[in-house]
């Protein structure tokens, strides 16, 4: 009989990698070195140019140090029992750009209104006059903006010199040989996972970046998945929160220019359409998102709620899904796999986590919806991480296909 399964993943199965977590990368941009240079991009190091002073970075840092106070007093306020209360740069992220969007949106968030107080009161000395930073955008909003763009940059740094020595993944090539199908949802920016099925020669990979008629480009297919003609492969690989080697480009050539997203096959900067014209990313950064709630309004919209809609359709198949690496922290992604959990009657759909804690620990600080169907006994527990697990350990959750 044919089979199937179903992984999500977060960043918690990068570690043995080595990948940075999200508290070594909020440390990184509250304490670390950086520096703006003048093609409009924040790197890490020093200013190496003392001719070219930096007047962007100190100012963009100490605005960001007075959003992590606000953060730290929120989530004190707001933990409960067992829960961590110390903001991470998701935290600042949504709450950077909820600033930046005070001005700009024409429905406000009332909700904020206390934190905008607060924060322009706080910051008043910085973004009074502030002007020159990637947004092109002057004063509060201007440096809010900025913000967002440079912890943008902080985490695309710090991801990319991580992972150099790839570890615990191998399970997941195993999994897709002893299925005719498997399904893998990853919030991860990284590239770990398609690194480990292609050192492992699974070839059979869609992720509906599979247009190669635009030069040195492999270019998304919108709706991909809804094609009647072409063949579903063994691996489905959905990257819901966008991926390192994403980037939106436009392509002059094409329908008198169109923009999509693209993974080049070399350098970003320097690759060439069908035409051998160079073409190079509208905003210079990778596709991927930040933000504990800010994200979540990009995924009813266009590419990302694609991305979203895959998601729902290919788990509607499975009524088992295998998490490993994620701490249920983002409220949209929540929302869908407890509607996934109820839109199968009894025995219903089940949640599989792998880890070796104890599950009546694990479950002390999840959300109130995912304690629920713990206790209904919808959740299964393997008491093993993903890279300590075989085969036979995730067996008894494929699914027929």
């Amino acid at each position: 009989m044919k089979s199937q399964a179903a992984f999500f993943f977060g960043s918690g199965i990068s570690f043995a990698s080595e990948m940075p977590s999200v508290q070594e990368i909020t440390a990184s941009a509250l304490s670390g070195d950086w520096h703006f240079n003048s093609v409009g991009r924040f790197y890490a190091g020093l200013n190496p140019n003392p001719l070219i002073p930096d007047n962007i970075t100190p100012i963009v840092t100490k605005f960001l140090s007075k959003v992590a106070d606000c953060a730290a007093d929120y989530r004190a306020e707001l933990a409960r029992p067992g829960s961590g209360s110390k903001p991470h740069y998701e935290d600042l992220f949504s709450l950077a750009e909820q600033a930046a969007r005070a001005e700009t949106d024409h429905v406000p968030n009332l909700a904020t209104v206390e934190f905008l107080r607060r924060l322009r009161r706080d910051t008043a000395s910085l973004h009074c006059g502030y002007k020159g930073g990637p947004s092109g955008l002057d004063g509060f909003v201007g440096l809010a903006t900025d913000t967002c763009e440079f912890l943008h940059w902080v985490v695309d740094a710090k991801l990319r010199t991580g992972g150099s020595t790839r570890q615990g993944l191998g399970v997941i090539s195993k999994t897709a040989m002893a299925v005719d199908e498997l399904d893998i949802f990853t919030l991860n920016h990284d590239t770990l996972v398609e690194q480990q099925l292609m050192d492992d020669g699974i070839s059979e990979v869609e992720t509906g970046f599979d247009d190669r008629t635009h030069g040195q480009f492999s270019v998304y297919s919108s709706r991909w998945w809804k094609s009647t003609t072409a063949h579903r492969k063994r691996v489905r690989l959905l990257k819901l929160h966008g991926s390192l080697n994403w980037w939106l480009f436009e392509f002059p050539n094409w329908n008198g220019g169109t923009r999509q997203y693209a993974i080049p096959d070399g350098d970003p900067d320097h690759s060439k359409d069908e035409t051998g014209h160079i073409v190079r990313p509208i905003s210079w950064k990778a596709a991927f998102l930040s933000g504990t709630i800010v994200k979540e309004l990009r995924y009813g919209l266009g590419f990302w709620g694609e991305q979203i809609e895959v998601f729902r359709e290919s788990l509607a198949k499975h009524s088992h899904l295998i998490c490993c690496g994620y701490g249920f922290g983002d409220s949209g992604i929540n929302l869908r796999i407890d509607q996934w959990m109820h839109d199968r009657p009894d025995p219903g759909n089940r949640l599989v986590i792998l880890t070796p804690d104890d599950p009546d620990e694990w479950i002390q600080d999840k959300p109130f919806w995912l304690i629920r169907h713990y206790q209904a006994n919808h959740v299964l527990f393997v008491p093993k991480y993903l890279s300590d697990c075989d085969t036979e350990d995730l067996k008894p959750f494929f699914d027929p296909l």
